[in-house]
């Protein structure tokens, strides 16, 4: 697969800060892959985030130096507008970005922007509101809705606008178990269904066990780990010196390895740790 980005070298400081938020990180990712970022709070997620539609450096200011370079364009040499056609970015509060009156409003919005026919809107309307569950919701008004749904709009804007990438940074946070499972679901099947890109930052350790090809830990702005679910929860030692919470099941496995248990393996998933376990009592 060729890659869809490529990050070299990317160092980013915000205006009137003496410490950069991202410093000297280098990364490709390749056409259909499910990337998860994870990291403590404050180490630098939400900024590379902004990095790949161009917000980084040009709403923020601020001092870049290294290339990010999407679908075959520098986010530095192009506008925000130019890369809105390739890459469609959910922030953690969908609330911050629904502003009109109904849905069909909302994702109708930025089709408009990029100059899509009338017809192509509707249709982007109802195949994207399909995907994501909220058919018949056309004239609901945003802020009525649940969080998870809101979020599920938020998805349904850019997707309607068929970007290249979808990025999404924190998309579950605020909501609750039942909202967060619905948009987990739907950014799955953006991936395995679609075959899009997904670059997901997230604190749920199980959903990227469960569905990411591969994940990278970032910490103080720099990037730490780059590797496979499998790879990266294995580490028990670097998780938690990066106060990165794994799997459950994960957890459970390094206690009772050190509790003296001949664990080998340190499984992801619940049916690998049930495989485990039964090994374990029946051995």
């Amino acid at each position: 697969m060729p890659n869809i980005i490529e990050v070299k070298n990317l160092t980013y400081a915000y205006p009137r800060t003496d410490k950069p938020a991202l410093k000297d990180i280098s990364f490709q990712v390749p056409e259909g892959q499910f990337l998860a970022v994870i990291g403590p709070t404050g180490a630098g997620k939400s900024t590379l985030c902004y990095c790949f539609n161009g917000a980084v450096p040009r709403l923020f200011g601020g001092e870049m130096s290294g290339s990010v370079v999407v679908a075959g364009l520098d986010t530095y040499e192009n506008e925000i507008p130019v890369m809105a056609q390739h890459v469609g970015l959910v922030v953690q509060n969908a609330r911050n970005q629904l502003f009109n009156v109904n849905v069909q409003g909302e994702i109708a919005f930025g089709c408009e922007n990029l100059g899509m026919p009338r017809q192509k809107i509707l249709q982007n309307l109802h195949e994207t509101l399909t995907f994501v569950g909220l058919q018949g919701y056309e004239t609901r008004q945003p802020s009525a809705l649940s969080g998870g749904q809101q979020q599920r709009v938020a998805i349904a804007c850019v997707l309607a606008m068929e970007p290249d990438v979808l990025v999404l940074d924190e998309p579950t946070s605020e909501l609750d178990p039942m909202g967060s499972e619905q948009v987990m679901d739907v950014i799955n099947r953006l991936n395995r269904g679609l075959g899009k890109t997904v670059i997901l930052v997230s604190h749920d350790t199980e959903f990227i066990a469960q569905y990411a090809d591969r994940i990278l830990v970032i910490n103080d702005g720099m990037l730490i780990l780059d590797g496979t679910p499998r790879e990266v929860f294995s580490q028990a030692g670097l998780l938690a010196s990066n106060r990165i919470r794994p799997p459950q099941v994960s957890q459970l496995s390094f206690e009772l390895r050190q509790r003296g248990s001949p664990i080998s393996d340190i499984p992801i998933s619940i049916d690998e740790a049930v495989l485990l376990y039964k090994g374990l009592h029946h051995g």
